[in-house]
């Protein structure tokens, strides 16, 4: 897909000018320590900047064959996103609802008790959720059989929130009785800390607008950020890509 350059160059400074993208030292979800921290949940209060980002996103999607028919958003900000690409391309949305991650913990723990275990648990759990929400179901919207489903978030860093979100596309689908097609990952930003190899070992694609190394460079060659700054960040990604191979 060719991209205007200049709309890139744009949305790397719209993200740092409204506070985004930070630097300094954040503790992630995978338990590393990095020298940035990018914070999409400020689009929901700066519509151009959300325009921006779901034009871009929804460029890239209209080239992906075979086309979506339904955008699966992650909670929070990959539904806001999702929203916004379905609203300037009609194409229709679901959501997978944000279970709690006990519930997570406490299915991997029963793993290690044995199958029937493991199923008696995941209906009483389905059961709390049914009473949680009124109706046990995992996705919210209208998925049907024979749905190819894109999967859209704002940010991909080990791809662990995307692997879930596909087992609960399909755990929904099983329960209903129909097939789905989930065509892959689409995100605005790719963090380049491994989400892409993680998918790419499930059969997914990742589609993504732009990765932080080019953020950083068009925020280093705009003298936004020093060169000092940018360099401690190349070398966390290489660090990265160090364990990886490890």
């Amino acid at each position: 897909m060719k991209v205007n350059r200049d709309v890139i160059r744009k949305l790397s400074i719209e993200l740092y000018r409204s506070g985004a993208i930070s630097f300094g030292s954040y503790r992630l979800r995978s338990g590393r320590v990095s020298p940035y921290y990018i914070d999409l949940r400020v689009l929901v209060s700066k519509p151009e900047l959300l325009r921006i980002s779901a034009r871009l996103m929804l460029d890239m999607i209209n080239n992906i064959f075979p086309m979506p028919t339904k955008l699966c958003g992650i909670p929070m900000t990959g539904v806001v996103l999702a929203s916004a690409i379905s609203v300037l391309g009609g194409l229709p949305g679901i959501y997978i609802r944000k279970e709690p991650s006990i519930y997570r913990d406490i299915i991997k723990k029963a793993e290690a008790s044995g199958l029937e275990c493991l199923e008696r648990l995941k209906g009483m759990l389905g059961g709390l959720r049914g009473k949680a929400h009124g109706v046990s179901r995992l996705v919210d919207g209208v998925i049907e059989d024979n749905d190819r489903v894109l999967i859209v978030d704002d940010v991909i860093t080990t791809g662990e929130t995307k692997l879930e979100t596909v087992e609960i596309l399909e755990e929904e689908s099983r329960r209903m009785g129909i097939s789905i097609d989930i065509l892959g990952v689409a995100v605005l930003i790719d963090r380049e800390e491994g989400g892409f190899e993680e998918l790419s070992k499930r059969g997914l694609r990742l589609y993504r607008v732009i990765g932080v190394r080019e953020i950083i460079d068009i925020l280093s060659t705009e003298g936004l950020i020093g060169r000092d700054t940018a360099e401690k960040i190349y070398r966390y990604l290489e660090g990265v890509l160090g364990e990886r191979q490890a």
